[in-house]
């Protein structure tokens, strides 16, 4: 398995989420009826995760109070209560947060009153709306399930239901429309999603309109650089949405969304949420299982890291990331392998390039590795099956002559491989068997072979066609690309 190095957003967080920016400072009292525990919890949200900021007990007076003489970053608040984790949420703003909240844990949204802060008021009053519309509404969408085949009773029963969606979508156009900037018309507006236009054209061709038009009108409601966003549970919904499902999943298109991305953070309204999203991509493709998306991890560290468009990093980390990059470069999918010459059983040379096939596996493995032992099997049925259709496997044993004064000797590492040839069925006339003990070719290095067993597809052109496959999924996937490339000749 590849090792990529791995930022730590924790550091991103203690460096801007530092709870001290100028004002008045906080004072949040709330009341609670219904409520048990002498505790509560307040957190936040923060890009995909939720953190804790402080716990405090409660006053004689019958409140919770969390107090300081800083203010906290604007965004959506969640007050945590005990035992079950259900949350209470509060919007602040970057000016006021002194407010007092009486509510009933058991029915916070209903029973919610709020006195200090007009932000939330409107947000509780729209949470009002949804929970008097939500139960009526639900209940016509059962009944439309059950009356489908009625043309009369369904149009009655959608006519209904439009007209709770009208008075749900005027509400929020009021709220927007007359509270341009505050929490809870940032928050309400980013749920609606742009309106799609109409499209003519045969299905096929409607279908693909509507999706380049959703897809290039996806952050009309939202502004991606807006800090307090990244304080909600709505920014990174859309975002991971707007990269992993609307952004088709080839490298090469994933790239350029997060180049847009990125270009519409850079910059703007202090930069944290490009420095979180540049980090979190760049961890995410790191983590990535997904079979040549490292080339994602490569574009975020040489376009960004590596160009000093990330000068938050700390030099040794910069410098693993760009290490990282460089090793993975050249064995990117669609890149020409690096060509190696190693040495067959009569230590006569062989090299890669000089292999003769319309596909070349290239299989790195190892006399000492549990999981190589298990693939072995795999990679003899798959020579067997493949030796006909154009494909030669072109095997490689890591053994290695680590100095002199070791007792793995040049004779010791021979013996080694080519036992383990044979113990392993490797027939030399399925593999080419191959070994390079003293690493001239740089294998190691051209390939970032830390692990093994490693497999590369190769085509005629030693372009790599698939790489980091399982040896039991190197049959599959070796037909599939042939299929591929079979039908890509015909046009």
């Amino acid at each position: 398995m590849k090792r990529i190095f791995i930022l730590s957003l924790f550091s991103l967080f203690l460096s801007h989420v530092s709870f001290a920016t100028d004002g008045p400072g906080y004072k949040i009292r709330v009341k609670l009826e219904n409520y048990a525990a002498n505790e509560l919890v307040i957190g936040f949200h923060y890009g995909e995760k939720q953190y804790v900021k402080d716990t405090v007990t409660l006053g004689a007076d019958g409140y919770f109070t969390f107090e300081a003489d800083t203010l906290f970053p604007a965004g959506v608040y969640l007050l945590v209560l005990k035992p079950d984790n259900s949350f209470i949420q509060v919007l602040l703003d970057d000016k006021n947060q002194q407010l007092t909240i009486t509510t009933d844990a058991k029915d916070p949204v209903n029973k919610m009153k709020v006195k200090g802060s007009a932000d939330n008021e409107l947000f509780y009053e729209y949470m009002k709306l949804l929970n008097r519309q939500r139960p009526e509404a639900d209940t016509l969408r059962a009944q439309l399930a059950k009356v489908k085949a009625q043309p009369v009773d369904s149009a009655k029963i959608a006519s209904k239901i439009l007209d709770i969606d009208k008075v749900v979508k005027k509400h929020q156009q009021d709220l927007i429309n007359k509270n341009p900037g505050t929490m809870s018309a940032k928050i309400v507006k980013a749920a609606i999603d742009p309106e799609v236009p109409e499209f003519k054209g045969d299905e096929k061709t409607v279908a693909r309109k509507k999706f380049n038009w959703v897809r290039a009108h996806f952050f009309d409601n939202i502004d991606v650089a807006d800090p307090s966003l990244l304080r909600s549970p709505v920014l990174h919904n859309k975002v991971d949405y707007f990269i992993t499902k609307l952004t088709p999943q080839h490298p090469d298109s994933v790239n350029l969304a997060l180049d847009w991305l990125f270009g519409q953070m850079k910059g703007k309204q202090g930069g944290e949420n490009y420095k979180y999203y540049l980090i979190h991509f760049l961890n995410y493709y790191a983590k990535s299982n997904i079979v040549g998306f490292d080339a994602c991890y490569v574009h975020i560290a040489q376009k960004y890291y590596c160009e000093g468009q990330a000068p938050w990093t700390k030099k040794e980390d910069l410098e693993k990331i760009c290490d990282n990059a460089r090793r993975l470069e050249p064995v990117l999918i669609g890149k020409v392998a690096p060509n190696i010459v190693v040495a067959d059983q009569n230590n006569q040379p062989l090299a890669l390039w000089d292999v003769d096939a319309d596909y070349t596996v290239l299989f790195f493995w190892a006399t000492d590795c549990g999981h190589c032992k298990k693939a072995a099997p795999h990679m003899v049925e798959f020579a067997k099956k493949f030796k006909d259709r154009g494909v030669k496997v072109f095997a490689v044993c890591t053994g290695v002559v680590t100095s002199k004064e070791d007792s793995n000797t040049y004779e010791k590492v021979k013996e080694s491989c080519w036992k383990g040839v044979e113990e392993k069925g490797f027939d030399d006339n399925l593999l080419l068997n191959t070994y390079d003990p003293f690493i001239k070719s740089r294998y190691r290095m051209l390939y970032d072979v830390q692990t093994t067993p490693q497999i590369f597809i190769l085509n005629r052109n030693h372009e790599i066609l698939m790489k980091r496959i399982g040896a039991d999924q190197l049959g599959d996937e070796m037909a599939q690309v042939i299929k591929f490339q079979e039908e890509k000749k015909k046009g």
